[in-house]
């Protein structure tokens, strides 16, 4: 089968101070939206699910990123830049990031490969240590050799609830307004948990909808799943 994704991969830096080495706060609901100086994070994990045509797709999951600084975090999406951080002494409270860099892929045997690349921020809204609003809103331009560019914009938003010390579930919905595209716009929306296995260490399974038709444009149906259920561990060293 088909790979559907794309796996996101960055060389890893290792961090040159481990015995001193700050990580990054357990719980999802308070942690930082960008790592720690010198913290590297591991995720690796697996989706399966069906595309809009009932096809079954298997899909591997791989994600590296590195703190640059206690503002600056290369990930998976390229890089991303904290210019509002959260102040412990007040709630509720606001932290905002600028980030850009490889947003999506897409195959096609007419056309080639299709890749986006874009822009935007991304905030949490901490209303308590147990629950927060996160958000964001991103430009993105498809680029592909064959055809004329496609672009869109992305809007998103969600929560994140903390029920028990080591589970937090989450919700997440995302609309995207196309252009150029069959489609006008598409939705896809996530729900899932994150269960603190360790200080360090975390699982996150999570079920995704999406109603996106990538064969509407050219692409490999497999390309994109419109019901997917993963499962991922993520370490961080």
């Amino acid at each position: 089968m088909k790979k559907s994704v794309l796996s996101c991969c960055l060389f890893l830096l290792v961090p040159s101070a481990m015995a001193e080495q700050v990580y990054s706060d357990p719980n999802p609901v308070t942690r930082s939206l960008v790592l720690q100086h010198e913290e590297a994070v591991v995720t690796a994990g697996a989706g399966y699910g069906e595309s809009h045509n009932g096809e079954s797709i298997t899909t591997p999951l791989l994600a590296f990123a590195y703190g640059v600084t206690d503002d600056v975090t290369i990930g998976p999406l390229g890089v991303r830049y904290r210019f509002n951080a959260f102040d412990s002494g007040n709630q509720p409270n606001l932290e905002l990031v600028a980030e850009g860099g490889l947003m999506g892929f897409y195959e096609s045997e007419e056309f080639g490969d299709s890749f986006a690349i874009g822009a935007g921020f991304a905030g949490k809204y901490r209303l308590s240590s147990q629950f927060a609003f996160t958000f964001g809103a991103h430009y993105v331009s498809w680029i592909e050799d064959e055809r004329d560019n496609r672009s869109e914009v992305r809007a998103n938003g969600g929560m994140l609830y903390q029920v028990h010390p080591k589970l937090t579930l989450f919700a997440q919905a995302e609309y995207r307004e196309l252009k150029d595209f069959a489609q006008d716009n598409a939705v896809n929306a996530s729900v899932g948990g994150i269960w603190n296995v360790s200080h360090r260490s975390e699982v996150t399974f999570a079920v995704n909808y999406d109603d996106f038709e990538p064969a509407k444009d050219g692409y490999e149906d497999d390309s994109l799943a419109e019901c997917m259920m993963g499962i991922s561990y993520t370490y961080r060293y």
